[in-house]
Parts: structure tokens; sequence; C-alpha cells
């Protein structure tokens, strides 16, 4: 398996991890327990912000060499593509209820917590998609000089997409937001 799939499974493993910490928290919200703002505020942020900085343009240089090398290939991973715009739209949806929520709005505690399931669900069968067709379609049909340029890009420290930087500050951020939820 290459580096870069291997990192890509473990962006995945983080946010299940994370999906498993919403998900108890909205549980309890949903049976009247006041809901924990800080900690919902550092998982939108973690869900809605490193999938753009660290994970999706990785992914996207995967599929452009993909769709290079084998066109039904990387047509059918672009079709795994589209629902990166849905999962947006979802987790804004998510955001907007919760900040009605929290500005104490009169909003059904149901609201949130569909938007939250939405959001969890298609996000889940988004990423079994990705690791099931993808992700073995670019470890078949990339030629070791394609792992080769991805691999420089995500190590090159001085690009603010790819660098390093941004991917341990989200690391950190998940950390506490794990502790966080564990309380």
């Amino acid at each position: 398996m290459s580096q870069v799939i291997a990192k890509l499974l473990e962006d995945h493993r983080r946010m299940t991890v994370l999906l498993e910490v919403l998900e108890r928290e909205v549980k309890r919200f949903s049976e009247g327990v006041s809901l924990n703002f800080f900690l919902v505020e550092a998982l939108l942020d973690y869900m809605m912000n490193f999938p753009q900085k660290c994970h999706h343009p990785i992914e996207n240089l995967m599929l452009r060499s993909l769709s290079a090398r084998d066109e039904a290939r990387g047509a059918a991973a672009a079709e795994i593509f589209r629902d990166h715009d849905v999962i947006t739209h979802l987790g804004m949806h998510f955001s907007d209820v919760f900040q009605q929520i929290k500005l104490q709005e009169q909003v059904p505690r149901e609201l949130l917590v569909d938007a939250v399931q939405d959001y969890r669900e298609f996000l889940l069968r988004h990423m079994e998609a990705e690791e099931t067709i993808f992700f073995p379609a670019a470890e078949e049909v990339l030629y070791p000089s394609d792992w080769d340029v991805i691999e420089t890009r995500l190590a090159d420290k001085g690009d603010p997409v790819f660098g390093r930087e941004a991917d341990r500050q989200y690391r950190a951020l998940h950390k506490v937001i794990v502790e966080w939820g564990e309380r």
C-alpha cells in the first residue's frame, strides 16, 4: 500500500472517530442534556476544514493521475468525487441548524439530530466508496512515478495546501475533540 493511501485511510479513521463523538453528543442533546457548544464548534471546524485543506487536494491529484492512466476508472472515481459537494451542503445545513440552536432560536431538537444523521450517514457511505472503489483503482493503475509526484506534493512543507503544518494542526485538534468527547 502506498504511503498516500495509508495517510488517506488514517484520515478516514480519524473522521469516523469524530463522527462517533458527534453522534454521542447529539444523542445526549436529543435526551434533553444541554449541547456542548465548544465541542460541536470544534467538530464542525475539523469536519468542514480538514478535508478541504489536507485531504481532498491529495485525492484530486490521485484522480487526475488515475484519469490520465485509465479513463473509465477515472470517470467512475469522478462520480464519487461529486459527493464532496453534497457533503459540503449537508455540513453547512448541520452548521446552520447548530447556529440557530446556539442563538437560542426555537428549533426542534430533532432538526439537529436529523441534520447530523444525514451528514454522518452520507459521509460514511462516501468514505466506504472511496476505500472500496477509488483507492484500489489508484493502487492498481498508478505508476510509481505517479505516486512519487503525489508524495512529493504531500511532503512539500512550503505548500500551504499540501504542507504538513496544516495536517499537524488538525491532528492536534482531533486529539482535543476526542478528549472532550470522552468527558
